[in-house]
């Protein structure tokens, strides 16, 4: 098969647009793209290896499945193995099992399934988890475990039969992603009747919503494969064209597009036919072929691969050694780094590894066979001493800081199918006061049940995590799990024995759409909450401040007491963690505090809008500032006392930090 300079050219258009995104450069919003043109790449190439080594009787299962694993696996487990004893040395307990299930997934090929089962919202930020990235090669390995199979199965049944049934794929897989990315937000009987599959973190990370993708590449090669003369008889003008719009497809998606874009979905066709085009057209003698076939596109080519591996572990771990943020500067060195290792590796590891003479199949199994020995027994280990907590005393300040979010009841965060009743009532009367918000509900649930049942009170707990507390709002990226808020309601509305409502939400975010920022060095890792009205449901836009209005009133006609929560202070920083780096530098002098003018100035607008609320509607108001701020310093929120955590992570309150508010609440409703 011909080599294509160009292809490796456009290599290293996909790979550093996806680094530089994984290093906050602004401009490459959409730099996350760049996979996609990686995906159609692998697609397009390992269907005209088939093709042509089956035209030439020379193909082999055997023989692909070898080469596949020089390819991959010597770089990949080079890093892996690198990033072993930092995680030892760097990583909290709770994120080393989290690395280690990484580890586990990577090794056989399934890190994508790892990564769709820790995507829900109790898991650490995609920024702290240096093997992330592996999704896509789990992704890509395992299209080429099955493509093979069928292909070479569906080429005996004729050229019409493969391309049918190629295209008959391609569009189920392209409909599956619209689904998991955009559709079903919409669509409530789509995600109600499959909701399986109606997330984006399926269509994100899984195959079956992928593989479209790499199949836009296999079809361009049945075609040039097949039509040979077609591709030969076109016009300069036509590939001039031709590749043109392709690059400027895949480069308008790396500037335009950003983590709010559904992905995968029909907008991902933009960066993917584009790369289609590209190697389409981009033949000898076109622009886009002299620019992608030049020495640095195809250098930084060749190395892409290294360079992907090497990149997202350095950013992560400097992120998790960083006890503050760090600026885009270091973070573009680093990439610097990443790629001198990639060179590295590329001469010391990928050629030689490739090369049957220099390697023989038994030294590679061998190889791998070490490789894999060593990772599993770190895998065994880390979970046998869970997640090697040995390296922390018992009494740290960390001490009795449990899960990201302090809830008593898992079943009413997992088991979303049971009834409210069933799942999440605390106490053992029939409940008479209700908590409804979302994750920062759930963290004052534990301590607030607690509390009531000193007055022999039930509660029940009808949190959503991540979805405002009022009606017909959604968020992107989650689906229709914000409708679920609607079920509590309704839930509410037909249940006279509860006479108290509590609402507790993490307000700010929704209202100001950001993470926090504590203008000290703790911003917070994540994407933007983005909230949208269910206008498909309601049938016209509205404000968060009119949804919140209209539950309200709903609530106060049915006769529900309502005890509003004001904001609890966001701290910037995951405050165990951060107390945990200072202390390995000899840097933890003081309990961690944030500015209470910050904190003020990120809250007006919910202040605001909760003020606006009428008394005579809302029953009693709870201002957790009062137990956070001002308390042992002007100006200052606590975010630790006497070296014990108040939080969690980066916002979620920890038992000891929410249990002050759970008693104001209850004072309101159970006055002595």
């Amino acid at each position: 098969m011909e080599y294509r300079r160009e292809i490796d050219g456009l290599r290293a258009v996909a790979v550093l647009p996806v680094v530089l995104f994984h290093a906050g450069v602004e401009t490459f919003s959409g730099g996350f793209a760049g996979v996609d043109v990686f995906f159609v790449i692998s697609g397009y190439l390992i269907t005209s290896l088939i093709l042509h080594e089956q035209a030439a009787g020379t193909f082999t299962l055997a023989r692909f499945y070898e080469r596949r694993a020089r390819r991959i696996l010597p770089a990949l487990l080079l890093v892996v193995l690198a990033c072993t004893p930092f995680a030892y040395l760097w990583m909290m307990p709770d994120q080393v099992k989290s690395f280690s299930a990484s580890v586990l997934g990577t090794l056989l090929s399934g890190s994508n399934f790892v990564f769709y089962f820790q995507s829900g919202y109790f898991d650490h930020a995609a920024e702290l988890k240096p093997l992330l990235h592996t999704w896509s090669l789990a992704v890509e390995e395992q299209f080429y475990i099955l493509f093979p199979l069928l292909f070479v199965f569906l080429l005996r049944r004729g050229r019409a039969a493969t391309v049918t049934v190629l295209v008959l794929i391609f569009a189920a897989s392209l409909l599956l992603a619209q689904a998991g990315g955009n559709f079903e937000a919409r669509q409530s009987s789509f995600a109600g009747a499959w909701s399986w599959w109606a997330t984006p973190s399926y269509g994100f990370f899984l195959l079956p919503a992928r593989a479209w993708e790499l199949l836009i590449g296999s079809l361009l090669a049945v075609q040039r494969f097949y039509h040979p003369a077609w591709f030969e008889a076109r016009g300069r003008v036509l590939r001039e064209m031709g590749s043109l719009i392709g690059l400027a497809l895949v480069v308008s998606s790396f500037v335009l597009f950003t983590s709010a874009t559904p992905f995968p979905s029909i907008y991902t066709l933009v960066p993917t036919v584009g790369a289609a085009l590209v190697i389409a057209f981009a033949e000898r003698g076109t622009l886009v072929h002299r620019l992608l076939a030049s020495a640095p596109f195809v250098g930084l080519g060749l190395v892409s691969y290294s360079f992907y591996l090497w990149h997202h572990p350095l950013f992560a771990f400097a992120r998790i050694w960083s006890p503050s943020a760090l600026p885009t500067s270091v973070f573009l060195g680093l990439s610097v780094v990443a790629l001198i290792l990639a060179v590295a590796t590329w001469y010391f590891i990928e050629r030689p590894f490739r090369d049957r003479i220099r390697i023989s199949t038994p030294f590679l199994v061998r190889s791998v066979a070490a490789a894999c020995i060593v990772l599993v027994a770190f895998f065994a280990a880390s979970r046998k001493t869970r997640g090697f907590e040995y390296r922390f005393p018992k009494n740290e300040f960390f001490a009795g800081v449990g899960p990201s979010v302090a809830i008593a009841n898992q079943r009413c965060v997992r088991d979303k199918s049971q009834p409210w009743d069933e799942a999440c009532v605390y106490g053992t009367g029939v409940p008479r006061v209700a908590i409804v918000g979302d994750s920062h509900a759930a963290s004052i649930v534990g301590p607030l049940a607690a509390a009531l049942q000193t007055k022999s009170i039930s509660l029940v707990d009808l949190h959503v995590t991540g979805c405002l507390p009022v009606r017909n709002f959604l968020r992107a990226n989650t689906g229709d799990r914000c409708r679920r808020q609607d079920d509590a309601f309704d839930y509410l509305m037909r249940s006279p024995q509860i006479d108290t409502v509590v609402i507790v939400a993490r307000w700010a975010t929704k209202f100001e759409n950001s993470r926090f920022n504590n203008e000290e060095g703790g911003i917070e890792f994540g994407s933007d909450t983005q909230l949208y009205p269910d206008v498909a449901r309601i049938g016209r836009p509205i404000t968060i401040d009119e949804a919140l209005s209209g539950i309200v009133d709903e609530l106060a006609r049915a006769g529900k007491r309502i005890v509003m929560v004001y904001p609890i202070p966001e701290v910037g920083w995951d405050v165990p963690n951060h107390m945990s780096k200072l202390k390995q530098r000899g840097q933890l002098n003081d309990d961690i505090s944030t500015s209470y003018e910050v904190f003020r100035r990120r809250t007006q607008r919910v202040y605001a809008a909760l003020d606006q609320l009428p008394d005579g509607v809302v029953t009693g108001r709870v201002y957790p500032e009062k137990h956070f701020c001002n308390t042992v310093r002007p100006g200052r929120c606590m975010a630790s006392l006497g070296f014990k955590s108040l939080y969690n992570d980066t916002n979620h309150p920890s038992w000891m930090g929410a249990m002050p508010v759970a008693q104001s609440i209850v004072e309101i409703i159970a006055p002595k």
